[in-house]
């Protein structure tokens, strides 16, 4: 399977403290030119990717508040596309507009919910009334029988909130959720000391809401996560699918090499630690992001013994559980 992720532009009825594509924007304005790309180069791009791609993403920015997003739906379902989208879900409220997309083309949506309460969400979006705008999307299109993930970023105004946050999907009855660790790009580079907290902070409320997750009996992926952290949650970690996909091409608007071969973009933009080497996920674990590694260091990384598993394969069907060696694993001290 071949993925292409095209962003359509940069506009966006929220402005989240951890998002990633503030650069990208000021970097359009400073050239005078529009955060948003037209209808027809769009198309183009889309024709264009369809060479190599048969699933495409929808990013931006937000895409549903583009004017034509009906139109470029439709017809990246004509040409062939399986489609995706990530949104925060705000515009589905609106059940005239849930429906005419819905009725568009088959899309697997991707909604972004930050917290459990309007408090919580409201703060990380920096919009006033964006939680109660979600939430009646998600239950919108999940009347309307959509394949549906719920999202959730984290950053130090929600993380002690996750568990929660996940019950607020179960309830919603979303039958996924992605968790994310912030990349420090964007708005969340400029805000860091407000949006990106440390892993060992993080790592006690991941567990419990991956707990949850298993009660529940629902999928979950964890984003930018690593296995030194993730004893006995190993399968929920996002990069084991992203391994097995075939090639991944990423249009970002506004960059200087706007087609990047994200499947090895993605490898060179993060960063492991000598003391990696030692670690039996070592062949398959990718590290965090460069920009927490450069600021935070590598302390919170500790190598796990054992006989080193040399596919995510062995992650998948368990089969690395089997083939530990006697030597006790150093785990991750947390507080």
């Amino acid at each position: 399977m071949a993925r292409a992720d095209i962003k359509l532009g940069y506009s966006c009825n929220d402005a989240c403290i951890h998002c990633v594509v503030d650069d990208f924007r000021d970097a359009l304005r400073e050239q005078g030119l529009h955060q948003d790309k037209t209808t027809e180069q769009f198309k183009e791009e889309m024709r264009e990717s369809r060479k190599r791609a048969d699933l495409l993403v929808l990013t931006g920015g937000e895409p549903t508040i583009r004017r034509d997003i009906v139109e470029l739906v439709s017809y990246a379902s004509s040409i062939g596309y399986r489609l995706q989208m990530q949104s925060n879900g705000r515009r589905f409220a609106d059940p005239t507009f849930a429906d005419a997309l819905c009725q568009a083309s088959p899309v697997h949506y991707c909604i972004a919910l930050h917290g459990p309460t309007a408090s919580v969400h409201d703060a990380v979006t920096r919009r006033a009334g964006a939680y109660d705008e979600t939430v009646a999307g998600i239950k919108n299109l999940v009347e309307r029988r959509q394949q549906l993930t719920g999202k959730i970023v984290l950053s130090r105004l929600n993380f002690e909130h996750l568990p929660e946050t996940v019950d607020r999907f179960i309830a919603l009855r979303v039958p996924h959720i992605s968790i994310a660790f912030p990349h420090a790009l964007g708005t969340a580079r400029k805000l860091w000391d407000d949006v990106v907290p440390r892993y060992r902070e993080v790592i006690p409320f991941l567990h419990r809401a991956l707990d949850r997750v298993r009660r529940a009996g629902i999928g979950a992926d964890a984003e930018t996560f690593v296995y030194c952290h993730m004893e006995g949650y190993e399968q929920f970690i996002s990069e084991i699918r992203q391994q097995l996909e075939d090639y991944v091409e990423l249009r970002q608007y506004g960059s200087p090499h706007e087609l990047i071969d994200w499947t090895s973009e993605r490898l060179a933009i993060k960063r492991k630690f000598p003391q990696c080497n030692g670690c039996r996920f070592d062949a398959i674990c990718e590290g965090p992001w460069t920009e927490y590694a450069e600021h935070y260091g590598g302390e919170e990384f500790k190598p796990l013994f054992g006989a080193p598993v040399r596919h995510v394969r062995n992650i998948l069907d368990s089969s690395f559980r089997r083939h530990r060696s006697d030597l006790s694993p150093v785990a991750l001290t947390l507080p």
